[in-house]
């Protein structure tokens, strides 16, 4: 029997003739001792197959369509190569005799460009007929099977390569024929030879002088020619396959590195070989700021290096796919960026997962989805809160850097987190100033609770644009006057991180603005003469209420919790009332703004405060005046809360009140029936 007699019928007597020398060349090149006389060695007639109804379908779809990557199919044949290696070595593991045992296991590539050729092959476990039957006539072992069940039209069709790993069949996405030269490697084993063009069936023979392993010869279409040229694989194997376990030669020269870093032991890598991988891997000349690897067994069996960058990498926050740490199955390339394996907040990890558990074949649909990918989300975010928690305790000053480059990404986590116990684990890494630090100096929410006496219950806080404006703010007076104290933040993206939070570890977390703590007793000078007595007190409440309009107050009344400012206002939910504020539309602010006053707004004055004890006199010897000051102490008030809706509109007031001031310096000279100010603008 002559192996290479007959070829598929359709095929023009110059292909097949071209086919007939492309074989015995390729033949003799890749493996001359093992393909001597090949056709004079064969000793069986060959034999003319159908392919099963599913597999002519996905055949048809790769013969008709375009894509995008069809470099994939080199993946999915160095991928099977070196799977068939790993079926061999755990044969020999096992105890059980092989052909050529001694000889060493590896992945060779060799490419012609005179004959428009690429040819993959392996000294594994090879195939026999029946495995050729099987693996080859049938997609009941592909991924793709179910996905042929819903490729109804062309758009889904022409995605199913480069989302689902087809394996042996995508060689057809670049070859007009394929042939498959292989060999169990069961000692006395029978060759055989598979040749197909995709489209007429597929026709096996068994041949002498075949060796053990696959060897898989691919004459290339005329539009897939750049994967003869040695440059352009070496690409696509250093992309795809750079880390397979098994020398992968191309043309005779090993290409990939055969130990990838994440494999090995953490103790047996250098600073330098971290470098080289993050820089590959990030594009990136400077170095981690840190590093971290590690590999569980469960809930998923992972093995996982991670990268922080020194500086915040520019990130294109409208397009959040274009982010992500590598994706590997069994050392093979999946995706190079796959951002559904971490949570958005640290989207500025650079690295590499790599899973036995995530089959070659997984598609983007399914990465979204798949119950495994959420599994290794879950577990990658785990470890690097808990990494990052270690780092800051063991150099407080070097995650100090770490904090001011991605402490917004740590807000976001916390945030955006439905988990309780992931929240409290975020906040453990969130750092703030302090009322009794120096300035730039940061400490954590625990620090500041070691440091509470025992019968404090609440953690305060205090948010303004800066230190020196948060120090003079009337709301620290009282917390600071009880030896409270209170953390300072800068940013307001701190407030709704805090509001959100609500509690850590069973300790409220209260704005200062909203704390109700009074001046200790011995401060308060209950029996001072010049204070306003309770009766004058509740009567200028009153008044100041209807002088402001109910309408624009809650209530008015005398507090201590203040002792040099005249008047404060009180605001439950203050930080979540002034996003409410801000998120409102244009044509709504008015309106909220009233609404927020009205239904929330208290307004607390100071009864040992020389403005407020005038107050009370001028409300009956000049009300016009009296009422300008209130409504002025009112804004003032607002203001330090920074609750001020429009400050323009405090613009005629004040020049009222500088005209009244004016006036009365020179009231010896004037009139006293004329009136102290003028109403009528």
């Amino acid at each position: 029997m002559i192996v290479y007699r007959r070829l598929p019928r359709l095929l023009s007597r110059a292909v097949a003739r071209r086919e007939v020398a492309l074989r015995a060349a390729l033949v003799g090149a890749v493996r001359p001792e093992g393909a001597r006389n090949l056709s004079s060695e064969a000793a069986a007639k060959s034999e003319q197959l159908e392919f099963q109804a599913e597999t002519r379908q996905l055949l048809d779809i790769v013969a008709k369509s375009l894509y995008s990557e069809r470099e994939v199919f080199l993946r999915e044949l160095v991928s099977n190569a070196a799977d068939a290696l790993e079926k061999l070595r755990y044969t020999q593991l096992k105890g059980e005799e092989i052909e050529d045992p001694t000889a060493p296991l590896q992945i060779q590539i060799s490419l012609s460009e005179n004959f428009k050729s690429i040819t993959i092959e392996d000294n594994g476990i090879g195939m026999t007929r029946e495995e050729l039957v099987s693996n080859l006539g049938t997609i009941a072992r592909s991924g793709s099977k179910e996905f042929m069940k819903r490729a109804s039209d062309d758009k889904e069709a022409s995605n199913i390569i480069g989302q689902f790993g087809v394996g042996f069949y995508s060689a057809f996405m670049v070859g007009s024929h394929v042939t498959v030269m292989t060999k169990s490697a069961k000692p006395g084993s029978v060759g055989y030879v598979w040749n197909s063009n995709g489209a007429d069936g597929y026709e096996i023979a068994e041949a002498a002088g075949i060796p053990r392993g696959t060897r898989i010869v691919i004459q290339l279409q005329d539009d897939a020619l750049e994967f003869s040229k040695k440059d352009r694989i070496r690409e696509v194997l250093k992309k795809h396959s750079n880390f397979v376990g098994f020398p992968i030669n191309l043309d005779g020269a090993q290409v990939n590195v055969v130990e990838p870093l994440w494999t090995r032991k953490s103790s047996e890598i250098s600073e330098e070989e971290h470098a080289e991988l993050y820089q590959s891997l990030s594009g990136r000349r400077d170095n981690p700021l840190y590093t971290m690897q590690f590999a569980v067994e469960t809930p998923v069996s992972i093995k996982c290096v991670l990268y922080v960058p020194q500086f915040m990498p520019q990130f294109d926050l409208t397009n959040i796919s274009n982010f992500g740490i590598s994706l590997y199955s069994r050392k093979v390339l999946v995706q190079s960026q796959s951002p559904k394996l971490l949570p958005e907040w640290l989207m500025f990890l650079q690295g590499v997962v790599d899973s036995e558990d995530i089959p070659l074949n997984l598609s983007r649909e399914l990465l979204q989805e798949s119950v495994i990918i959420n599994k290794i989300k879950s577990v990658i975010t785990g470890k690097m809160i808990s990494y990052l928690n270690r780092q800051a305790k063991r150099d407080p000053a070097k995650y100090a850097e770490f904090y001011k480059e991605f402490g917004r990404f740590l807000r976001i986590g916390l945030v955006s987190t439905e988990s309780q116990t992931e929240k409290e684990d975020l906040a453990k890494l969130l750092r703030f100033e302090s009322s009794k630090e120096e300035p730039g100096v940061m400490i954590s929410l625990d620090s500041y609770m070691e440091r509470q006496s025992e019968d404090e219950k609440s953690i305060y806080y205090m948010s303004a644009p800066s230190r020196d404006i948060a120090l003079q703010s009337p709301y620290l007076e009282s917390l600071q006057q009880n030896n409270i104290e209170v953390l300072l933040s800068y940013n307001k993206e701190d407030d709704v991180v805090l509001f959100k939070l609500d509690a850590y570890k069973d300790k409220k977390l209260i704005s200062a603005e909203s704390a109700n703590v009074k001046r200790t007793t011995s401060d308060v000078e209950t029996d001072n003469p010049d204070r306003l007595d309770k009766k004058t007190g509740k009567k200028l409440s009153s008044w100041i209420r209807d002088s402001l309009g109910r309408e624009n107050v809650k209530e008015v009344k005398m507090s201590d919790k203040q002792h040099s400012q005249p008047a404060v206002v009180m605001v439950e939910n203050l930080t979540q009332l002034r996003r409410y504020l801000e998120m409102a539309p244009p044509e709504q602010r008015e309106s909220s703004y009233k609404y927020l006053l009205h239904n929330n707004v208290v307004l607390e004055l100071n009864p040992e405060h020389p403005i407020i004890k005038q107050l009370a006199t001028l409300k009956d010897t000049n009300p016009e005046v009296a009422g300008l000051v209130a409504a002025q102490l009112f804004d003032n008030a607002l203001m330090n809360a920074d609750l001020v809706n429009d400050p323009r509109r405090m613009v005629s007031r004040i020049n009222q009140l500088l005209k009244a001031v004016t006036d009365s310096a020179g009231k010896n000279s004037a009139d006293d029936s004329q009136p102290i100010i003028d109403t009528s603008n």
